[in-house]
């Protein structure tokens, strides 16, 4: 694809088109209640989004834009800018990519959102079934309802209204990639497309962020510490040595480790967070068999990092650090740490053509200080390999994101709809309007 330098203009110089764009906003909205509504009814867990993204291609054949539709396989991915040691395979996992295409006289545009979700955890946790799509009060309640269905729907919306106003008359390529395996091994499902040979002059990672456009986001890798121990009979526990007696030293360890690291060469796009490198543990398993000293616990988790780090630098101190902060020896001789996966952050200077174009979509109705995302996603894989401007960017909170009851504000869709769309039109230097 050749790449277009943007040439952005102000909202004043397409105040018709936006007048129009905001009116064509309107038509869809029932169609866009009945998407989210059925695209919520869909349990796509990881590893399971075969039939979902099916679902997401037919309805936009059925509203008349050109769809890509594939299977990818391991063996066809470019090298990546992460390894991913444990992740699902993605046979049975398809990948889609959806086209509104323009003059070619402009710049173009992507969204990319991903069609997995986690699982409900605990359904009795929930005052709804997690994948009923129920409707209350102005809000979805579902897994997956603002990571990312949501989110989803917003940019479909606006990729209608453009549809109406525009044709195939915007300047630039608008595009959807809808991609497997975020919440599984993050980045995978973006090599997918990478290597079918779509790409963009710049990308909007969809992703819950209060509906602010967000220019940086985080890298990071996940970590397996293993605690090993000797197993013996529990009356002669004396004789042996507890490998679960050592995960609540590792556990404060790792928790004196994410105290310190907030003081280590802090990032303000990250200041109004309370953890410059958040150390999550997500799992802890030990014990094969009652009555018996435990010989061996594994606890993982995740190392978040800023989007300027050096991942490998930081997964050695990592490793130092543990080892460093456990109490003797013994202790440490015990521990064994491990990675095994990594994904690169991101940071978009904020004078590119579509934060710029961001900026001037969403001042109308809010102020935006620029911040990061405070997560890992898909932003890094573009940003890495081809150098592509980025925002992450979406209705919802992620405060909602994996929780019970999850849910987002239908309003909240809706609005971000519009800024999408204005963005689009802002990114793209469209002056006229056939609406």
């Amino acid at each position: 694809m050749a790449t277009i330098a943007p040439k952005l203009v102000t909202a004043s110089e397409v105040g018709p088109a936006m007048n129009a764009l905001a009116r064509a906003m309107a038509e869809p909205r029932g169609v866009m209640f009945r998407f989210l509504q059925d695209a919520l009814k869909i349990p796509s867990v990881s590893g399971q989004e075969k039939t979902f993204t099916e679902f997401v291609a037919q309805w936009a054949a059925a509203n008349g834009f050109q769809t890509d539709l594939w299977q990818a396989e391991e063996s066809q991915l470019p090298p990546g800018p992460a390894p991913f040691a444990t992740h699902l395979p993605l046979h049975g996992r398809p990948t889609l990519v959806i086209k509104l295409a323009g003059t070619g006289r402009g710049p173009s545009l992507l969204f990319n959102a991903h069609s997995d979700v986690v699982g409900p955890g605990d359904v009795a946790a929930w005052t709804v079934p997690p994948f009923s799509g129920t409707f209350q009060n102005d809000r979805f309640i579902s897994r997956g309802a603002c990571d990312v269905k949501g989110p989803l729907a917003s940019a479909l919306w606006c990729m209608l209204a453009l549809k109406h106003c525009f044709g195939n008359s915007l300047p630039g390529d608008v595009l959807l990639e809808l991609i497997p395996g975020e919440e599984d091994a993050v980045g995978l499902g973006t090599l997918t497309s990478v290597a079918r040979g779509h790409r963009a002059d710049a990308v909007i990672i969809l992703e819950p962020t209060e509906n602010l456009p967000r220019p940086a986001s985080r890298a990071g890798c996940r970590f397996v510490v293993t605690l090993h121990g000797r197993a013996v009979h529990g009356t002669v526990k004396w004789l042996g040595k507890d490998a679960l007696a050592l995960a609540p030293v590792v556990m404060q360890a790792l928790a004196a480790m994410e105290q310190a690291y907030n003081h280590v060469s802090p990032d303000a796009l990250f200041a109004e967070y309370p953890y410059q490198r958040p150390i999550t543990l997500d799992s802890i398993n030990g014990g094969r068999w009652q009555g018996m000293v435990c010989d061996e616990c594994v606890l993982a988790g995740y190392l978040e990092l800023l989007p300027r780090d050096d991942i490998q630098d930081w997964k050695k101190r990592f490793t130092a650090d543990l080892l460093a902060g456990l109490p003797d020896a013994d202790a440490r001789g015990r521990v064994a740490v491990a990675f095994t996966e990594e994904y690169h952050g991101h940071v978009t200077d904020v004078q590119e053509a579509v934060c710029r174009a961001a900026m001037a979509a969403v001042a109308p109705w809010q102020d935006c200080p620029w911040a990061g995302f405070n997560s890992g996603c898909e932003a890094g894989v573009r940003w890495f390999l081809h150098g592509t401007p980025t925002l992450v960017w979406g209705p919802g909170t992620l405060g909602h994101a994996h929780a019970a009851d999850e849910s987002i504000g239908f309003s909240e869709v809706a609005n971000a709809a519009e800024l999408f769309a204005r963005t689009c039109v802002l990114f793209s230097g469209h002056q006229e309007t056939k609406c």
